[in-house]
């Protein structure tokens, strides 16, 4: 008893787990987690080490040198980049794509950076390493109140807060923009001198007397009670009058009398935020792992509703970005295209089988796909744009084993066989044939999960789903179209396609003569129609090679950014006010929505693709909602313009978001070398050989130019004269022009620092930095007076580089290109030419190098980490298509009916006008299967043909007229379902959709007529000219 037959004679028990299997579908898919786009995991770290006041060459030679030597002694390590800059070094570590549990590698990575902290100098702060660099905050809340202090909203922002991380599935809020307060004590150096008073005195008075010091425990009979002296500033009146004794002295001075004490924010402020123009706090939430983000939203909306109630008259609580309702659109949009897909495909059917037939084979769709949807949980699978779109790509290919089963019953019911040895021969006959099919186009998709790239994971999906939806129709179809064949069908007085009637001349129609017509012609002719094949197929290669290529488009969300870069060493303030020029335009223009903006930094990954800049004063970072799709790419090309022209100066970048993996600039040059003078004068020689190339909009680097740095050269012996030594001078420059924090005010659980600083008058004239007096700040010399620093040191001014990178330890400036109206890789051919012009010429210095980054190297590693993993699926798949038929020639016959196929694809691509992206890739890889499907059924075919004893020249045409039908459904249905997605898939979508199409419309039908013919000439059976 074959399954079948157990079904049907079971079928009560067989159509129970049928609805079962398909409610626990629809059960799954009403709660299962949905995401707009694929997740990948970022394998990206982040160690910070500030070093106050140092300049970018001093943080490169004594922090990032020391640290980058550490970090390369961890083995999963792929590369590292550097940037160093004044006061700061930030480090990226970058892993290896083959590495997926990251928890020891961070920790790792923090003991590498704990070991090298003994080989830092004095002055470096605690290194932070940052290893939830790849989080995403997927919704952003601005709260902004016209009127209110930075100190108002955040203490309103720190209430949202906590009530948003009470929320189910709320992983994390974290706030920008926030700007803390300090306690500024700026006094006067000439009252300072007169009172015989150094910073070093006030500091360390401010600080005993602010102290907290437990006194002991005293007992009282049976308790014990705690002694603590009172002391601490409970106000700045407090603070104002602490008094100090003067040197030699017995009278005393209050602080107030040398020094003017305020309460206001950090100077120069922190990155700050803005919303539609106003200042603003940015809460930033992240979903809890295996959250739903839609019901995420739902609750989020309901909470803030109630929040807003309750807020102070003037606070709004505004949405920036909200993932949920994109995350909802692109599912919706998916699932239409989905529906629409099913329904072409469910009509193609009817029109081709039939109503019965139609039925029978199509309910084979909407039950694997259920039960596909029920077991996607099991393999991490969310429903999201990719998995969608797997089910639409897979349409064709499930129906394929529905309709050859029930065609099959249905060419048995009109030979007069019996209603049950009709279903059940037939699942014996094809059981084995349409399995091996089956993993044949399995393992075509293997090389997606075997690659090992962020895009394979963005990809994992695509594999899981196609191959769960295939297996699940192999299984419907010898189990639930037998059963149903069995009730349903019944024979057929004249085929769809012309077949003859009552099944005594099966292939006597019109479209069986004419193709059997046509398939002799070529059999006879077998040499000729071979080289015809070669031919075509170089042509349809050469063809290709006119194709633009791409990595992946741009994400279609109604909204566009702005990296807007002032020149460097531009201090954050000004930053801010030419931005608000920039704001005052975009809000003015009617299609957009809303806008928010991250003020010296890019604020947080609020999207995967994202990858946000660190703190940079001279930088802004803008989102930009438009009111609709259409108004995105008009407004991009507005605000080039606009920028273009009042912005001379500045360095920007608009434009869409990313889908797939992080890219950056479309195309990077990297110049790496030793010296810095050296890549300044090779980076303006390929800015130069490259601008005038069409496509270009716009070309920067990331070192910046140069900005100025005021030297202070020290004279030792006169130091040392004085009792003072190069310490001594740093201090009291950074405690009179950027301040030094003495003590810490406490209000509650908030701590104020308490900075000590020169008045205004004197930080703001940079002219009064030689009359500065230099105290001591050691014990030993404490006492010394303020000494003038032009006694002790001559100043100069030079020039510095801004930022100094590096990419795995050495000096690398990165040319970034932007461009429009044409495909990277064709700019790119051209910048290549003119780089390496640059490099094999005589002024090329040694020990220099280019590399290449953007989306081509990106594109590059991508597609090789997939095409890796093609030589065990290529062998997997002959291991299957030689066990099937125990035949050499046979799985070579399958083997050349694929490389044909580059003709429909270079024509569906040209005709069309589409770039072949990552994702048409895959979609030529789905075509490989398919053909290899047809091929399979085609010499299945002739093998039954030859056991029942036909003569060679009659199994040949006879096995492909019998399998004529059954590809040609499957061609059609598959082309009807991938319509929606031709039509309505996007960018990201149509070229794979065009590749399968007019791939499979080309392959399907030469694919009938090169198998025969190829199988005429391996086993050398002869067709008589007459």
């Amino acid at each position: 008893m074959n399954i079948a037959s157990w079904c049907i004679q079971n079928n009560r028990t067989s159509l129970v787990v049928f609805l079962l299997l398909a409610f626990l579908g629809f059960s799954t898919y009403l709660n299962i987690p949905r995401l707009e786009d694929p997740e990948f995991t970022v394998r990206v770290a982040l160690v910070i080490t500030p070093f106050p006041g140092a300049s970018p060459q001093r943080v490169e030679e004594l922090v990032t040198d020391k640290l980058e030597e550490r970090i390369r002694e961890i083995a999963e390590v792929d590369y590292i980049t550097s940037q160093s800059m004044s006061g700061l070094s930030i480090i990226e570590v970058n892993i290896q794509q083959r590495f997926k549990d990251l928890g020891p590698i961070w920790q790792n990575l923090r003991n590498k950076v704990a070991d090298a902290a003994p080989d830092l100098p004095d002055g470096v702060l605690p290194s932070m390493v940052d290893d939830e660099f790849g989080d995403v905050f997927g919704i952003l809340i601005a709260l902004t109140g016209d009127g209110y202090t930075y100190r108002e909203m955040k203490d309103t922002a720190d209430q949202v807060r906590d009530q948003l991380l009470r929320l189910e599935d709320v992983g994390k809020v974290s706030l920008h923009g926030v700007q803390e307060e300090r306690i500024y004590v700026d006094f006067s150096n000439a009252r300072l001198a007169e009172f015989g008073f150094s910073p070093a005195h006030v500091v360390h008075l401010l600080q005993t007397q602010n102290a907290i010091q437990p006194s002991g425990v005293a007992l009282a009979g049976a308790e014990r009670i705690v002694i603590e002296p009172s002391g601490e500033f409970t106000s700045l009146d407090d603070l104002a009058n602490a008094t100090f004794r003067l040197p030699g002295r017995t009278d005393a001075i209050a602080l107030r009398d040398f020094a003017a004490i305020s309460r206001d924010y950090v100077d120069p402020p922190d990155p700050m935020a803005r919303f539609n123009g106003q200042r603003t706090l940015i809460l930033a939430v992240s979903m809890a792992q295996g959250g739903k983000i839609t019901d995420l939203g739902d609750r989020v909306q309901e909470r803030l509703t109630e929040l807003r109630a309750n807020l102070p008259m003037g606070l709004e609580l505004d949405i920036l970005l909200f993932q949920p309702d994109f995350v909802r659109t692109a599912i919706d949009d998916f699932m239409v295209n989905l529906f629409l897909a099913f329904v072409f495909v469910v009509a193609a059917m009817f029109v081709f089988t039939g109503l019965r037939t139609g039925i029978v084979a199509g309910l084979i769709i909407p039950m694997s796909i259920l039960t596909c949807i029920a077991l996607m949980p099991l393999f991490g699978v969310d429903l999201q744009r990719v998995s969608i779109a797997s089910f639409i790509i897979a349409l064709g290919l499930l129906v394929a084993n529905g309709v050859v089963v029930s065609e099959n019953i249905l060419v048995r019911l009109n030979r007069g066989e019996d209603r049950r040895d009709a279903a059940v021969r037939s699942v014996r006959e094809l059981w084995f044939p349409l399995l091996t099919s089956s993993l044949t186009t399995i393992f075509a998709f293997m090389p997606i999960p075997m690659a090992k790239s962020e895009t394979g994971e963005y990809t994992m999906s695509l594999f899981i789903v196609v191959s769960l939806t295939l297996l699940l129709s192999w299984i419907y179809s010898l189990t639930m179209v037998p059963l149903l064949s069995y009730y349903f069908q019944k024979p057929r007085q004249r085929e769809r396609l012309g077949e003859g009637q009552n099944g005594r001349e099966p292939f006597s129609g019109f479209w069986y003569r004419g193709f059997r017509a046509l398939l002799l012609f070529c059999l006879r002719r077998r040499a000729l129609f071979l080289a015809f094949a070669l031919l075509l197929t170089i042509g349809g290669t050469a063809a290709f090679r006119q194709v633009p290529t791409i990595f992946f488009p741009p994400n279609d969300r109604e909204m566009f950014t702005i990296d807007f870069w002032q020149p460097f060493g531009t201090d954050i303030r000004s930053t801010a006010d030419r931005l608000a020029e920039l704001e005052a335009h975009l809000l003015d223009q009617p299609g957009v929505d809303s806008l928010g903006a991250f003020i010296g930094s890019g604020g947080p990954r609020w999207y995967l693709s994202l990858n946000p800049e660190q703190t940079n004063p001279n930088y802004a970072f803008v989102i930009v909602n438009t009111k609709s799709l259409e108004d995105v790419a008009p407004l991009i090309r507005s605000t080039r313009g606009y920028l273009d022209d009042h912005f001379p100066d500045a360095r920007h970048t608009v434009s869409r978001l990313e889908l797939g993996p992080p890219v950056g600039a479309p195309i990077q040059i990297r110049v790496s070398g030793p010296e810095i003078d050296a890549l300044y004068r090779l980076r303006d020689n390929i800015v130069l050989a490259i601008a005038p190339i069409e496509g270009i909009t716009s070309i920067y680097d990331d070192w910046g130019e140069w900005t100025k740095k005021l030297v202070v050269d020290v004279n030792q012996e006169q130091a040392k004269r004085t009792g003072l030594s190069t310490r001594d001078i740093a201090l009291s420059l950074q405690t009179q022009i950027s301040g030094l924090t003495a003590t810490q005010y406490r209000e509650g659980d908030n701590l104020v620092p308490i900075v000590l600083r020169a008045q205004e008058s004197f930080r703001e004239d940079l002219g009064n930095i030689e009359g500065l007096n230099v105290y001591g700040f050691s014990a030993d010399n404490a006492q010394v007076r303020g000494v003038p620093l032009l006694q002790l040191a001559d100043t100069r001014l030079v020039w510095q580089p801004s930022d100094i990178r590096r990419r795995d330890q050495t000096r690398t400036m990165t040319v970034k290109v932007e461009i429009s109206g044409r495909y990277a890789a064709d700019v790119l051919t051209e910048v290549q030419a003119e780089v390496d012009r640059i490099a094999q010429g005589p002024e090329w210095p040694d020990h220099y190098f280019v590399e290449y980054g953007g989306e081509v190297e990106e594109s590059t590693e991508a597609n090789a980490s997939v095409m890796a993993g093609v030589p065990l699926a290529m062998g997997l798949l002959a291991l299957v298509l030689i066990v099937q038929f125990n035949s050499i020639r046979r799985f070579l016959i399958i083997m050349l009916t694929i490389p044909p196929m580059m003709v429909g694809i270079s024509a569906g691509l040209l005709l069309t006008r589409e770039p072949f992206g990552f994702m048409a890739m895959l979609g030529m890889i789905s075509l490989v299967g398919i053909i290899v499907n047809n091929a399979i059924l085609i010499l299945d075919r002739m093998e039954i043909e030859r056991a029942e004893g036909k003569q060679p020249q009659e199994l040949v045409v006879d096995a492909v007229l019998e399998r004529l039908r059954a590809i040609f459904l499957t061609a059609a249905t598959t082309i009807m379902g991938l319509v929606p997605l031709a039509v309505l898939g996007g960018d990201m979508w149509r070229p794979m959709a065009n590749v399968l199409i007019f791939g499979l419309a080309f392959s399907s039908l030469f694919t009938l007529v090169l198998c025969p013919v190829l199988y005429a000439a391996f086993f050398r059976v002869r067709f008589a000219k007459s």
